[in-house]
């Protein structure tokens, strides 16, 4: 579990970036945090790993406290990290390298090690790019490479922070099924986005403005509420906007969330 406490978070500017956040966050979740830009929600999950330390307050991943410079290197380990922009985590010359990197720090013997990193490049549908240079590969495959980076470390958890918002339409799809797949695998995840129609398979959807967590429901729930969702400056997704419509409307019974419950929702009112 990781659990956040009355955690408070002061850039050194002055701004006061998180404001007494308590979160709990059980293995096997499927977490999306969603706010403008300044709402916090990079800023809270740079503390799940230890990329940022707590002002007050405290952060805790399986019990070991991120303040404990001795717990680091297991919290690290536990808690992955995945960057909006990948080119920032890569440190190998062949995405091979990359993914191999991590893993001879953590002295990993020379044939597991080669297992890892082609079970992880197979995940992502990356054999055939071992030799390549991760930044000759597209944007999608660029984020690839940084997932298996962190997948080949088997984290309990894994944050991805606006990991979709540099890449085009059909390649943002693909990318946030694949973080699906590694959910349904077993692995908690951590997303976090301002588009709320990457929430709709969500265990949870927190939604953060001004350092404080405003809204923490299911999805379903939070779209039921769509003025206060506007009022932190979101917009429904247009899928959920026609089907909360329809549902006040008294044409369905209730709020569908994909494609397929919308038409069975409007067969079943026929």
């Amino acid at each position: 579990m990781i659990e956040i406490t009355k955690l408070n978070h002061t850039y050194p500017d002055g701004k006061l970036a998180l404001d007494s956040v308590d979160l709990c966050i059980e293995k096997g979740e499927f977490i999306v945090i969603a706010g403008n830009n300044g709402s916090g929600k990079s800023t809270l999950v740079r503390h799940m790993n230890a990329l940022l330390l707590p002002g007050s307050g405290s952060v805790k991943v399986n019990g070991l406290l991120t303040s404990e410079k001795s717990d680091l290197p297991q919290i690290r380990r536990t808690v992955g990290l995945v960057f909006q922009d990948p080119d920032s985590q890569f440190v190998g010359m062949t995405v091979e390298e990359d993914l191999a990197f991590g893993l001879e720090n953590t002295g990993v013997p020379p044939e597991k090690m080669r297992r890892l990193v082609d079970k992880a490049l197979s995940s992502m549908g990356l054999s055939g790019h071992k030799k390549s240079s991760p930044r000759s590969l597209s944007g999608g495959q660029r984020q690839k490479v940084a997932i298996a980076g962190v997948i080949v470390m088997g984290p309990e958890y894994m944050v991805f922070d606006e990991v979709t918002s540099m890449l085009d339409l059909p390649s943002r799809q693909a990318l946030l099924e694949i973080i699906k797949d590694i959910n349904k695998k077993g692995t908690a995840v951590i997303y976090v986005t301002h588009r709320l129609d990457e929430a709709v398979d969500a265990d949870r959807l927190i939604i953060m403005d001004s350092g404080r967590i405003v809204i923490d429901g299911k999805p379903a729930e939070v779209f039921m509420r769509p003025d206060l969702v506007r009022g932190y400056g979101l917009e429904l997704p247009p899928l959920i906007e026609l089907s909360r419509r329809l549902s006040d409307a008294g044409i369905i019974s209730r709020i569908a969330l994909s494609g397929d419950e919308l038409v069975e929702e409007l067969c079943l009112s026929m």
